[in-house]
């Protein structure tokens, strides 16, 4: 199965689950975390899900999948072990050109979800087509080792030093150096071993001739505060 990686937003916008066990739990809790509003189409929830329906985090309706439930949606899941239910689901997501995705059956799938890691708004995915989950899976569980969740503090500064900058010079010629020379610095470092002493020095010497002091001073006070607690404070 060829297919295009994109990440796509859907922030805040409408998506339909079909099939409330323990696959449909891990798919509404997926969309739950891209931002989406989750409807969940199934006779039978796990208590999770029922949990869910309840505090009003998703939309439960205890119904058979209807075409009609596709009504307003951007992106559509099926994860039933009904064959007809998951045909239907595929036939009417596609003839709406709706992104689907039915579990474990590529051939059904307008898209298929990637094996994916989250650190913060780090996000790194692992796809195999289809062809082999299970070593997407397998792929996934070495990355974690190797990228931590202080990978998440990491991206934010990184994102904050990146919004200063453009805001105060978008489109120097040299901002690409820049960012580059950034990732390339002992940041990642220095934040992960809480060297206070080593960020202020640091972003001084990186950001001093781009940016105003206020700015630079702002941005050693979120590194600070975004180093790892369980970090000895190494001043």
């Amino acid at each position: 199965m060829k297919v295009y990686p994109v990440f796509l937003n859907i922030d805040g916008k409408p998506c339909l689950v079909v099939g409330g066990g323990a696959i449909g739990e891990r798919k509404v809790e997926d969309l739950l975390l891209a931002g989406a509003q989750v409807t969940l189409i199934s006779r039978e929830v796990t208590p999770i899900l029922a949990a869910m329906a309840a505090q009003g985090l998703i939309t439960y309706r205890r119904e058979d999948f209807a075409p009609d439930h596709l009504n307003g949606m951007v992106l559509a899941i099926a994860a039933t072990n009904d064959l007809n239910t998951n045909q239907s689901v595929s036939i009417a997501a596609q003839t709406r050109g709706l992104p689907v995705n039915i579990v474990d059956q590529p051939a059904l799938c307008s898209f298929v979800v990637p094996a994916t890691i989250r650190r913060g708004d780090l996000t790194l995915a692992i796809g195999t087509g289809g062809r082999s989950p299970a070593l997407a899976k397998k792929l996934r569980r070495d990355l974690e080792q190797v990228y931590g969740p202080e990978y998440g503090p990491y991206l934010e500064l990184l994102g904050a030093i990146r919004e200063k900058v453009l805001a105060c010079r978008r489109d120097h010629p040299e901002n690409l150096d820049l960012f580059t020379r950034i990732v390339s610095s002992p940041l990642f470092h220095l934040l992960n071993t809480r060297d206070l002493t080593g960020l202020r020095t640091l972003l001084t010497e990186l950001l001093d001739a781009v940016l105003p002091a206020a700015q630079v001073q702002d941005l050693q006070i979120l590194a600070a505060g975004l180093c790892r607690p369980d970090q000895p404070d190494n001043k």
